[in-house]
């Protein structure tokens, strides 16, 4: 974000006066206000490539309160219990639809500008196909958060006021071409020219090809199910290019020096700490399941706070809490800290109430576990936008079944590995790694939990489930791929107050924003009637078959 604010001062800077007066150039372009005639290709892929990983804006509604919470990873009795039984708000869901033009974000208009700029510029050939890959991973979150969406003519209003929504299918074959095609014009290519507005590898083209073609391979296993076919070739294709080799190759957004007043921050981070800190635990769903296996990543991942609703931008008041395992317990999903609501914990679980210390609500918050201030709730941490270890999970997951060369098992025990060793790459988590990570611990969980053919595709996927914590994205879309791990509706989903929008089952996909349905109502109604089940979180798409 620090590059950002820079390319928009020196950007300001030439329009108030910076350049010279001479030569008037396009008389459309207004030289008053930063547009699309004066603003540099580099400050919209810099820009883009931020906002596209996410703000606290959509990562709270649709990562957090919806996604989190339907994967059993987070959970918030005190404020967002509706959301996690599945009720629909329509400022919620569609949320991360922001990125296509919304008033502050606008990722992929941005993204979709630079390509433009840079298409037929021989100085920017490795800019443009690096800005393709970019664009690409923006439009593959999208169709797996909303399913059939605008592509072909998104995010071209000069052409498209009213953008046709194309096919998933349709467009899960155009971004495997996007991809295949960029990350082989990239092969001996030289360093961007835009270098450093590059948050991720800096312009370096051997390491964007890695992010491309390990992206092909999370694009290509999503069709597992539905076109296995095609995902054995595109696995086998996106393998051959070659994918992520290691931790040093993981594709990822450093915040060094992030603010929680700003989106210079990591946005879950944000959100954890500072936004909405004390009102998001861990889930028992998901504490339970690290305990079970003496998965030392649980001291990485929770902690223990006296006060959790203490902010991080208080200062030094900030509680990184108590870290050690053993006391680490999450709380159940779908209900509530109000002794008034029908949902309320003690009315049902009378385990969290405790007689001597009065009621839950006045203090299940200093005993419960939350987001690990020195690691997911960093706001100065990476946010993981594509890892060495999923890939080698997924690769695990193509070997066991005889899509790829190689062994399954080694390339799982790679990805746990991998996963675990991750963590050395948060800044401020040196000291709890090197306390509870040890290559002893890590060895240690291996060999107590050791490959298992006959329940490959369960491991295999929950190790995916764990890596991609803070990616509730990620999580929710390789879920409803997999099936794993198996997850049970939300507590009191099923219950006709409020305005849940399934029948009691965990939602397979976000609803299309309201405005759609308005604004752009023929291609929206179109896109409705190629749903079995209509416009809602239980309406499958294309990828996601039973």
């Amino acid at each position: 974000m620090k590059k950002l604010l820079v390319y928009m001062t020196c950007a300001a800077a030439a329009v108030m006066g910076g350049t010279s007066c001479s030569d008037f150039g396009d008389v459309n372009v207004d030289p008053e206000h930063l547009n699309e005639g004066n603003i540099p290709a580099e400050l919209l892929f810099t820009s883009g490539q931020h906002q596209m990983l996410g703000s606290d804006w959509d990562v709270w509604r649709n990562g957090c309160i919806y996604s989190g919470q339907w994967m059993h990873q987070i959970a918030s009795p005190g404020n967002w219990s509706s959301q996690a039984k599945y009720h629909w708000q329509d400022d919620y869901s569609s949320a991360y639809w922001g990125i296509y033009s919304g008033d502050n974000r606008g990722a992929l208009r941005d993204m979709k500008d630079a390509i433009e700029a840079w298409q037929d510029d021989p100085q920017h050939q490795t800019d443009y196909q690096i800005a393709r890959i970019m664009f690409a991973y923006g439009m593959h979150r999208m169709t797996d958060l909303y399913g059939d969406i605008p592509y072909s003519q998104a995010v071209q209003p000069d052409l498209y006021s009213y953008p046709a929504y194309d096919t998933q299918e349709s467009i899960y074959m155009d971004l495997l071409k996007e991809l295949n095609e960029a990350q082989a014009a990239l092969n001996g290519a030289p360093t961007a020219t835009m270098s450093s507005a590059d948050n991720f590898y800096q312009g370096d083209p051997a390491k964007w090809r890695k992010f491309a073609n390990s992206l092909m391979l999370r694009v290509a296993m999503r069709m597992s199910k539905v076109d296995p076919a095609a995902a054995q070739q595109w696995a086998q294709t996106a393998v051959a290019n070659g994918v992520f080799e290691s931790n040093d190759d993981n594709c990822m957004l450093m915040h060094a020096g992030g603010s929680v007043a700003d989106d210079s921050s990591e946005p879950y981070a944000k959100i954890f700490a500072e936004a909405d800190a004390g009102n998001f635990f861990l889930n028992s769903f998901f504490v339970d399941m690290l305990k079970e296996t003496n998965d030392p990543r649980l001291a990485m991942i929770a902690t223990v706070c006296e006060d959790p609703q203490i902010k991080y931008s208080a200062g030094s008041d900030f509680q990184y809490g108590n870290s050690d395992p053993a006391i680490q317990q999450g709380l159940p999903d779908g209900v509530s800290d109000s002794e008034n609501s029908p949902w309320y914990i003690g009315k049902y679980y009378p385990e969290y109430i405790d007689e001597s210390a009065g009621e839950f609500s006045a203090y299940y918050r200093s005993r419960y576990s939350t987001v690990n201030r020195y690691t997911y709730s960093d706001p100065t941490g990476p946010t993981f936008v594509c890892t060495y270890a999923q890939t080698q999970l997924l690769m695990a997951e193509a070997a066991y079944r005889g899509w790829i060369s190689g062994n399954a098992q080694t390339y799982y025990e790679n990805g746990v590995r991998a996963a675990m060793q991750q963590f050395t790459q948060f800044p401020n988590a040196t000291a709890l790694y090197n306390q509870y990570m040890t290559s002893a611990a890590i060895d240690q969980y291996l060999t107590e939990n050791p490959y298992d053919a006959a329940n490959a595709l369960e491991q295999i996927n929950t190790q995916y489930y764990i890596n991609c914590f803070c990616d509730g994205y990620e999580v929710f879309a390789n879920w409803r791929r997999s099936g794993y791990p198996e997850l049970t509706p939300t507590y009191f989903a099923d219950q006709p107050l409020g305005t849940s929008d399934t029948d009691g089952t965990i939602p397979r996909r976000f609803r299309y924003p309201t405005a759609e349905s308005q604004d752009n109502a023929a291609n929206y109604e179109a896109a409705v009637s190629r749903m079995a089940g209509g416009d809602h979180f239980d309406s499958r798409m294309w990828w996601d078959v039973e």
